[in-house]
């Protein structure tokens, strides 16, 4: 929990600044590998997170257990 708290804010503003948690690799730049609704596109960057990029609020953000299970079951399709 605590440690959880030390991150959080430094992962918050890589995500601001468009860049990985993982790798600081910048996500304009990562491939989209599925598109999840007209505004919402799942991406993934070189070292394998997945991240979710609003178009509504040109923003990025981790992608959730169930995106990753939506992109999983495309991937068996």
């Amino acid at each position: 929990m605590i440690l959880k708290s030390i991150i959080s804010p430094f992962q918050k503003v890589l995500l601001s600044r468009r860049l990985c948690v993982g790798c600081t690799f910048p996500l304009d730049k990562a491939p989209r590998i599925l598109q999840l609704s007209d505004t919402k596109f799942m991406l993934q960057c070189k070292c394998k997170r997945r991240y979710v990029l609003d178009k509504a609020l040109n923003a990025y953000r981790r992608a959730t257990f169930d995106e990753e299970r939506l992109f999983i079951e495309s991937k068996k399709q």
